[in-house]
């Protein structure tokens, strides 16, 4: 008797290998092409900034420091204090249940995870993190503006609020950050994707919640 052929995988798990290998690829061709002209210092700099460890003691400091009439201390730091911890147990909660393994061509043995399973590679709990801080402060620039009251700033011959400058720097920061996760060869592509949505999707439900609760 000859051996049976093994039985093809399903159209979804077919399906899904298909869309790894591609995302496979594609962070490996990122990781390569950035290597070379991309200051790793700076990535690593990128990395210890969205921290948890750094920025959730640095966002805890700020909102003790602020005025308690302050529109930045309800509208800002607040929610930037609640959605960091959302975001921890989230990301962990979902990094935990799909169990997806780093990239296997970076060397990860200077990355210390905050939880065992931060080990995990999907979703990108930096991606999250640097997208719900920018979005809420885009949630937040009606108030940001009204603390800060300060000159518009001539660019061009328009003037623009210093807020707004604020927010596009912001802004930048996270989209950099975002990418430096696949040029170190933290993440892939798809964990950095969905991250940066899980991100602003947080910082939505976060805002929502405090303004039904007459927080913000």
């Amino acid at each position: 008797m000859g051996q049976e052929s093994p039985e093809p995988p399903p159209g979804g798990a077919a399906l899904l290998g298909r869309i790894q290998n591609v995302d496979n690829s594609i962070s490996l061709y990122i990781h390569t092409l950035t290597r070379p002209i991309a200051p790793r210092p700076l990535l690593r700099l990128l990395e210890l900034v969205a921290d948890f460890r750094f920025f959730f003691p640095v966002s805890l400091s700020l909102f003790l420091a602020a005025p308690s009439a302050s529109p930045l201390r309800s509208h800002l730091l607040l929610p930037l204090l609640l959605c960091s911890l959302l975001d921890l147990l989230f990301i962990a909660l979902v990094k935990f249940l799909v169990r997806r393994s780093r990239p296997s061509y970076a060397n990860h043995s200077e990355y210390n995870a905050v939880v065992s399973v931060d080990n995990f590679s999907f979703p990108s709990g930096h991606s999250s993190r640097v997208c719900f801080v920018a979005s809420i402060f885009s949630l937040s620039r009606p108030h940001i503006l009204a603390d800060l009251n300060s000159p518009r700033v001539a660019i061009r011959g328009h003037e623009v609020p210093p807020v707004d400058l604020l927010i596009t720097a912001v802004w930048a920061w996270a989209l950099t950050t975002v990418v430096s996760r696949v040029a170190l060869g933290r993440h892939y592509v798809i964990d950095v994707c969905f991250g940066a949505c899980f991100g602003v999707l947080e910082a939505l439900f976060t805002f929502r919640v405090l303004q039904l609760r007459g927080f913000v």
